[in-house]
């Protein structure tokens, strides 16, 4: 077990932000962690703000996650990953979703705001989904790209999104969670060897 993991996944509606939540708290409680979830989406059938805050570990008394507490941001576009900057914690690391920019809700300019935290990856989601067969697959990516650098292995994830995913998404979604897995195990091996 573990002392307490925060988690803020913060995307837009139809991104699939809940849906990966899900998923991952889900699979957390299939490895016997205590999990805590809190989500925010009433403006998710008109592709405004979405966010979900998990929170995992021994044993966890609050899903809220504090402003400088977050361990990980998972940004399924970087105008939301900025807007929930904040709250990363020092030593915290962002995996931001490199997706085609839509109309910028984020106050001031997003160019090179990135700049001011320490540990941030970029994934290429929406390519990499649109290469396993379904760009509404990003999300899992995203998710791959997450449990990676969480230290996960696939196994147990693998049974809890057959669990969870309808049967014709499956394949694509499981394929999409695997590849980004994998970007994230490469660009850890990057920062490794380059000391970046």
């Amino acid at each position: 077990m573990t002392a307490a993991t925060s988690i803020i996944l913060a995307g837009v509606g139809g991104k699939g932000v809940i849906t990966v939540t899900n998923v991952l708290s889900q699979g957390l409680v299939a490895l016997g962690y205590d999990v805590k979830v809190s989500e925010v989406h009433g403006m998710s059938q008109r592709g405004g703000s979405v966010h979900a805050q998990v929170r995992f570990g021994d044993k966890i008394y609050s899903p809220l996650i504090e402003m400088g507490t977050a361990d990980y941001i998972v940004g399924f576009d970087q105008i939301e990953a900025l807007r929930w900057g904040s709250f990363l914690k020092q030593e915290g690391r962002m995996l931001v979703n490199l997706a085609e920019l839509n109309e910028d809700t984020y106050k001031g300019k997003y160019e090179d705001n990135f700049s001011r935290y320490k540990h941030v990856t970029y994934v290429e989601g929406t390519a990499i989904a649109k290469e396993t067969g379904n760009v509404r697959n990003e999300n899992f990516v995203m998710l791959g790209a997450l449990l990676q650098a969480l230290g996960f292995e696939f196994d147990v994830w693998k049974s809890t999104m057959e669990k969870y995913i309808k049967k014709q998404y499956q394949e694509d979604s499981i394929l999409s969670l695997l590849r980004g897995m994998r970007e994230q195990r490469v660009a850890r091996e990057k920062e490794t060897v380059y000391e970046l």
